[in-house]
């Protein structure tokens, strides 16, 4: 174990990163769901039809993003909501909020769909002013509408199946969404020549062989389980602590719409093809951090839910690590290899590839701004700093518009400056504003720009103890000196002392036998009431609880010196909660 100090955790990250990391697969194929159906059907009708056909799938991104802005809203409030109540052992509770987002995304998507298609025509003129791609965008939009319940119900219930802990399942169903969708849209643009019709029904089938993979996950006991929803009340709470997702994904589809009538309006066909491949781009970059979001949130909720703040950071960490690695090789494809990307789209008009080489390289910069900014949303939620997370949601969409609007006017005035850095403008604009409204938020007990509480020595044991011997010796001498040091009494101190022994050697001898690297996480933590005491390990499934006493910790001791034992199996990782009542 590492050294001794009053007043630092000598937590490590290694169990925090292995569950951030469990999630991470799956979560980046939960957002490429999101975007794959576009994405795909954009190539394939870029090469077999033409730009103008890839354009139009881009000017019905507001409609899709809308969707997406609803499922973000409801699906992130209410899996964050749920993964709080697992963290505090209310499974029913969790799996009420499973209900009402699952209900109410088949009910909204059928309302989207229902109005889209009774006022079509004027939703055609708003999105599509040039009538060359009217054709194309009205053709694909009379497929995505109907649909819109499928699309939603996809993608709240992969966000749950994730939470729930079978994120292979997600990527299974992911995985077929996607070969679907591929193969189908060939069949139906060559052979069938049926146009961008066919690719909206590609999509549309991929979607239905989705879910069909991902609700066989609910088949197993233990899972979440869906019932008729009876408390209304509780779309207000999962839209709360949704809201500034979903304003954010809104105010996207708003800045989308706005970009391409600046494209149409003052950059002409070249500015439009650039813009829409800038955007197909970014929607690749928002799969990596969305897929990073959608990590991040079930597993600091549910640490955030049973007080693990110090959990929290560490699993932040370990998400601005990734992005910091994914986003920045992405950007630096973007700035060399401009090239490239222009033949991977097939564009050969002059025009538009010189606006692609301008483009390409300073809208690499917005793709890393973004995200670093963007990734603050759950922790201020989490924490309760929601004007805060207001500001991102507001801002980002619409500062890089304003931007982008402002050096675009000024460059078809003939002053020289590439338009394109406007994105990147808009987002740092936005990091400043929020770090000036941090300053003003900020106490002595949390972190810098984050504002994550951090753990207070005198009331928090938070140590790492490798898996021997030695080691959990260590750990056991630490622990009993810091209780003595907080003036916790000789009986209850010795009954902490005597569980923390027994289920770390339970851990060693039988859990991580096998395991050549491991740790085992033990967090004490005294409450006005209470102690309470904390195992995380990745051994095998062991419930004390329900295991037979033969050998196993806690059944004959453990059990019988504590007021209270919850336990859940998450992340691949077995976690123990002890509490003794301080009378």
């Amino acid at each position: 174990m590492t050294a001794v100090n009053n007043t630092a955790s000598r937590r490590s990250s290694y169990l925090v990163g292995k569950a951030f990391r469990s999630f991470l697969l799956a979560s980046v194929l939960t957002a490429a769901a999101s975007q794959v159906g576009n994405l795909i059907d954009g190539l394939m009708l870029s090469h077999f039809i033409g730009e103008n056909a890839m354009s139009a799938i881009n000017i019905t991104t507001p409609v899709t993003q809308t969707m997406f802005a609803i499922c973000i809203l409801i699906g992130v409030g209410g899996s964050m909501l749920a993964g709080m109540a697992i963290g505090n052992h209310r499974r029913d509770e969790a799996s009420g909020i499973f209900s009402m987002v699952a209900t109410s995304a088949v009910v909204i998507g059928l309302i989207i769909g229902s109005l889209g298609m009774v006022f079509f025509h004027p939703l055609i003129s708003t999105l599509c002013p040039d009538t060359a791609l009217m054709g194309y965008t009205g053709d694909y939009l009379q497929i995505v509408l109907p649909s819109a319940a499928i699309y939603m119900l996809m993608v709240v219930v992969q966000m749950f199946v994730t939470l729930d802990g079978e994120p292979k399942r997600v990527t299974a169903a992911l995985t077929t969404c996607t070969v679907v969708n591929l193969s189908l849209d060939y069949v139906f643009i060559v052979p069938l020549k049926m146009g961008v019709t066919g690719a909206g029904i590609a999509t549309v089938v991929s979607y239905v062989a989705a879910i069909t993979v991902l609700l066989l996950h609910f088949r197993k006991e233990g899972t979440l389980r869906y019932t008729l929803p009876r408390q209304g009340a509780l779309i207000k709470s999962i839209a709360t602590m949704g809201l500034p997702f979903g304003i954010a994904t809104v105010l996207v589809a708003v800045q989308m719409l706005g970009n391409n009538l600046v494209a149409i309006n003052l950059m002409g066909t070249a500015g439009i093809v650039a813009l829409s491949v800038c955007m197909y781009l970014l929607r690749f970059s928002m799969i990596i951090l969305t897929g990073t979001l959608e990590s991040f949130q079930p597993v600091a909720a549910i640490l955030k839910g049973s007080g693990d703040n110090g959990g929290v950071s560490l699993v932040l960490g370990k998400a601005y690590g990734f992005l910091a690695f994914s986003l920045t090789l992405f950007a630096l494809i973007m700035i060399l290899f401009p090239g490239w990307i222009i033949s991977l789209f097939d564009i050969t008009d002059p025009d538009s590839m010189d606006m692609m080489h301008s483009a390409l390289p300073a809208f690499a910069f917005n793709v890393i701004l973004q995200a670093v900014v963007y990734l603050l949303i759950p922790v201020y939620q989490l924490y309760s700093h929601r004007k805060l997370a207001l500001v991102i949601s507001f801002g980002q969409p619409l500062m890089p518009l304003v931007c982008f609007w402002a050096l675009t006017t000024l460059s078809a005035h003939g002053c020289g400056i590439n338009p394109w850095w406007g994105f990147a403008l808009g987002q740092l604009l936005v990091a400043v504003i929020v770090y000036f409204c941090t300053l003003s938020r900020r106490h002595d007990d949390s972190a810098p720009f984050v504002l994550i509480p951090r753990a207070n020595p005198d009331r928090i044991f938070d140590t790492t103890v490798k898996p021997d011997f030695g080691s959990m010796q260590e750990g056991l001498k630490e622990t009993d000196e810091w209780l003595k040091r907080q003036g916790v009494g000789d009986e209850i101190r010795n009954r902490v002392v005597l569980a923390m022994e027994e289920s770390v050697k339970n851990v060693i001898q039988h859990g991580l036998s096998k395991r050549r690297k491991s740790a085992i996480d033990v967090r004490i933590s005294l409450e006005p009431d209470s102690i309470r005491y904390v195992l995380n390990d990745e051994g095998v499934p062991f419930n004390p609880m329900t295991c037979k006493p033969d050998g196993g910790y806690g059944l004959t001791i453990v059990q019988n010196i504590c007021d209270d034992v919850k336990y859940e199996y998450l992340f691949h990782q077995n976690i123990l909660q002890l509490e003794w009542k301080r009378h």
